[in-house]
């Protein structure tokens, strides 16, 4: 469900304020005007100056004008009549993507007044931890973190609280501008780590994601048991495979054998008839 972040702004015209929201929410950017109550009728634009067209948000006597509106922001985008009536212009922009950063400029045409406003976009996803590898030292787990804006930390903690060494860590940024993070991390079978934590944070939105895992006591015994059949059962296949091609080897050479023995047999049956002839 899409959070609503409602930021309300009390400010001089040309003053800007930054506000926060993270993808796939919805958020509110209000201006509170200080004049009489009698602005529903006015004109308001809402716009960005580095997008082409530059129109967010265009109203005329309480109708919205969709002629000159960017076609990034159609149907998203709406202005609360109840606030209008109070003397505040609240725009809502529904289902906010990364794209949507930026400043907005609040235009109230009846004063010319300028109103600014910053809005930053973040992104977030929790951390999935799968199961890398098996060797006879321990385990290998993976964590990854897909979608997240800006650039996040991933870090492994134990049960107590205590920071772990990752083997790697890895970060990678998508064709959407959103980070991708992942990390391995080594338990040994030793260790007495068996309660994990990875966790995923965000510093400028104050975002963390974490998910946690446990490993039972006698996991390593069952891995081993699994890996075990697993190659009992790789061996006999490639025992199966290599059975089956000598046998198609032999099979081949002896079909090329007896196709050769008829050639032969032809070519001396030819010769008889031209002797006899």
């Amino acid at each position: 469900m899409a959070v609503l972040f409602l930021l309300l702004i009390y400010f001089s015209a040309g003053e800007a304020h930054t506000i926060r929201a993270l993808v796939g929410d919805d958020v509110t950017l209000s201006v509170d005007t200080q004049t009489s109550s009698f602005i529903g009728e006015a004109i308001v634009e809402w716009s960005r100056t580095d997008l082409h067209p530059d129109i967010v948000h265009l109203q005329d006597n309480r109708l919205t004008i969709y002629e000159h509106q960017n076609p990034a922001y159609r149907g998203r985008t709406m202005l609360s009549a109840e606030d209008l009536d109070r003397g505040i212009i609240s725009l809502k922009l529904s289902n906010v993507r990364l794209a949507d950063e930026g400043n907005y400029t609040c235009l109230f045409k009846s004063t010319e007044n300028m109103y600014t406003v910053h809005l930053l976009v973040g992104a977030a996803s929790s951390p999935v931890i799968t199961l890398e590898a098996y060797t006879r030292s321990g385990l290998v787990l993976g964590c990854r973190a897909k979608g997240w804006y800006p650039q996040p930390k991933l870090s492994w903690w134990n049960a107590d609280g205590h920071l772990l060494s990752a083997v790697t860590m890895t970060t990678t940024q998508d064709p959407d501008g959103l980070y991708n993070i992942s990390s391995t991390l080594v338990v040994e079978r030793k260790s007495p780590n068996r309660h994990l934590t990875c966790r995923v944070h965000q510093e400028l939105f104050n975002q963390t994601r974490e998910t946690e895992i446990h490993l039972p006591e006698n996991l390593f015994r069952v891995l081993k048991q699994f890996y075990l059949k697993s190659y009992g059962f790789l061996a006999a296949s490639l025992v199966f495979l290599l059975a089956a091609l000598v046998i198609l080897v032999i099979a081949c050479r002896t079909v090329h054998g007896n196709s050769q023995k008829q050639k032969d047999m032809m070519v001396m049956s030819c010769q008889n008839e031209d002797l006899k002839t």
